[in-house]
C-alpha cells in the first residue's frame, strides 16, 4: 500500500504508509492497556502488530538481499540492557511466566522503537504523527468516560481527572507528551511560524494536565518550560565568536542550574522535614525504603520482576506497587541494572549529538522521562508515551545522521520480480 506522495525514512528509504498506519496501532494499545477497561490478552495486538511490521520489514530486505540496521550507536548499549535483563530473568524470584511475560514487553518495545521507527519515519514525520496519535488518544478517552465505568483497584485514582484511563498520573502523560512534542518542533525549527493548530495543543495539554492534577507532571511541565526557555535565549544570544568559549559558558550555565536545584532541593529537605516530604509524595519515600532495605543483594538485585512488584508487600492488598522508576531498578535489578541504565541513557544522548539545537531539545525530553521516573515506573520500563518519544527521537535523529549499517547479501534480485513478489 504506498500513498500517492513517496515517503521516505530516516534511512533514506521509501515508506510505505501500511507499515506507519500499524505502526501508529502499535501505539495505541498501551493506551488501551491503560484504560478503565479490564484488558484481557492485550498482547496478542501489542505482539502481534509487531511481528507484523518486523515481518514486512524483514521481506523487503531479503527481496533487496541488503538489510538495514538502524540506530547502530545504541547496539551495544542495549546489547548491555538486554543481556543484563536476561540474566535476572534467569534469576525472578516469582513466577517465570511472568518476568517471560514482562521481558518479552520490553524487547519488543525498543526493537520496534529503535530498529523499526527509523525504517518508516523521519524526525519530522515521527514528531508530526505521534502528537497526532496522542491527541487521538486523549480525545478520546475524553469523549468514552462517561460510558466506562471507574475502576476502584488503584491508589489514588480519584486525586484528579483521568477519563477513561485508570490513574490521573497516566493520563497525565498524554497531555504532557503533547506539550514536548510542540515545544521540541519548535526549538528544532521544524515550525516556520505559530499555527493556531500548535497553541491549540499547547493549550489543550495545559488545561488537561491541570484537570489531573497530577503533581509529578506539573512539576516536570514547569522544568521542560523553563529548560526550552534557557534553550532558546543559549543558542540565540550565546554564538561562536573569536575569543569566546561558548562550550565552557554552557557547561558553567548547566553547573549553576544543577547547584540552584540541588541547594533547592537540600534547602526544602532541612525546612520541611523528610516526614513532611514523604507526606507529600504519598507515602512513596517510606515505603521505597521499606522494599529496597528488604532486598537480600543490592548489587545484583533480586531477580527480574513486573514494574511495581516487590517481595514484601502484595499489590493487591496495599494498592499500588514500587512507584519510581530507579527504586524498581535498584531493587529488581540492582545497582548493576542501573549503571547499565545510566549507560543506555547516555547512549540516547549521543544519538543526538550530532547537531548543538538537536541535542539540547531532545535532552528537554529526555530529561521530562527521567523525572517522572523519579516517582512513576511508566518511562522506560513500560511503552508509554514518554517512552516512545524519547526511544524513537534518539533512534530517528541518529539513524538520520549516519548511525546505520547496511549489510549486503550479494546482487539484489531484478525489479520485476521484486515487484511481482510484493504483490503477491
Amino acid at each position: 500500500m504506498k500513498s500517492t506522495q513517496t515517503l521516505v525514512s530516516a534511512t533514506g528509504e521509501q515508506v510505505y504508509l501500511l507499515d506507519r498506519i500499524l505502526f501508529y496501532l502499535w501505539l495505541m494499545v498501551p493506551a488501551y492497556q491503560y484504560s478503565d477497561l479490564h484488558v484481557q490478552n492485550s498482547r496478542v495486538g501489542f505482539w502481534g502488530i509487531a511481528a507484523l511490521l518486523i515481518f514486512r520489514i524483514a521481506m523487503r530486505d531479503l527481496l533487496r538481499r541488503r538489510f538495514v540496521l538502524a540506530s547502530r550507536g545504541l547496539l551495544i548499549p542495549f546489547t548491555l540492557v538486554f543481556a543484563w535483563k536476561f540474566v535476572e530473568l534467569v534469576r525472578e524470584p516469582g513466577s517465570l511466566d511472568t518476568a517471560v511475560l514482562f521481558f518479552v514487553d520490553f524487547l519488543v518495545t525498543y526493537t520496534c522503537c529503535l530498529l523499526v521507527a527509523p525504517r518508516i519515519f523521519t524526525v519530522r514525520a515521527w514528531l508530526v504523527g505521534f502528537r497526532r496519535v496522542n491527541l487521538f488518544a486523549l480525545g478520546l478517552a475524553i469523549v468514552a468516560h462517561p460510558f466506562i465505568p471507574d475502576r476502584t483497584d488503584m491508589a489514588g485514582w480519584d486525586k484528579g481527572e483521568s477519563w477513561a484511563f485508570a490513574h490521573p498520573n497516566v493520563a497525565a502523560m498524554y497531555p504532557l507528551t503533547i506539550c514536548l512534542i510542540t515545544m521540541i518542533m519548535f526549538g528544532m525549527r521544524m515550525k516556520g511560524r505559530v499555527r493556531w493548530f500548535d497553541i491549540f495543543c499547547v493549550a489543550f495539554s495545559v488545561v488537561t494536565l491541570v484537570l489531573t492534577n497530577s503533581r509529578t507532571t506539573l512539576a516536570i511541565l514547569v522544568v521542560a518550560t523553563l529548560l526550552s526557555l534557557f534553550n532558546v535565549i543559549a543558542l540565540t544570544y550565546v554564538r561562536d565568536k573569536p575569543g569566546r568559549d561558548v562550550q565552557a559558558l554552557g557547561i558553567a550555565l548547566k553547573l549553576c542550574a544543577a547547584i540552584v536545584i540541588l541547594g533547592g532541593a537540600y534547602i526544602a529537605f532541612l525546612s520541611l522535614g523528610a516526614q513532611d516530604i514523604d507526606d507529600k509524595f504519598s507515602g512513596r519515600l517510606s515505603f521505597a525504603v521499606q522494599v529496597i532495605l528488604s532486598a537480600k543483594d543490592l548489587v545484583l538485585g533480586v531477580g527480574l520482576l513486573p514494574p511495581g512488584s516487590n517481595l514484601l508487600a502484595d499489590n493487591s492488598t496495599r494498592g499500588a506497587g514500587i512507584d519510581g522508576l530507579y527504586t524498581n531498578l535498584v531493587y529488581g535489578e540492582g545497582y548493576v541494572g542501573l549503571v547499565i541504565f545510566a549507560i543506555a541513557m547516555y547512549g540516547f544522548h549521543r544519538m543526538a549529538s550530532f547537531d548543538r539545537r538537536c541535542r539540547v531539545f531532545f535532552d528537554v525530553a529526555l530529561v521530562s522521562g527521567l523525572l517522572f521516573g523519579v516517582t512513576e515506573t511508566h518511562f522506560w520500563l513500560l511503552a508509554s508515551p514518554l517512552t516512545a518519544l524519547v526511544a524513537v527521537l534518539a533512534s530517528t535523529l541518529g539513524t538520520q545522521a549516519g548511525s546505520r549499517t547496511i549489510v549486503n547479501l550479494g546482487a539484489p534480485l531484478p525489479k520485476v520480480i521484486q515487484r511481482k513478489n510484493s504483490r503477491a
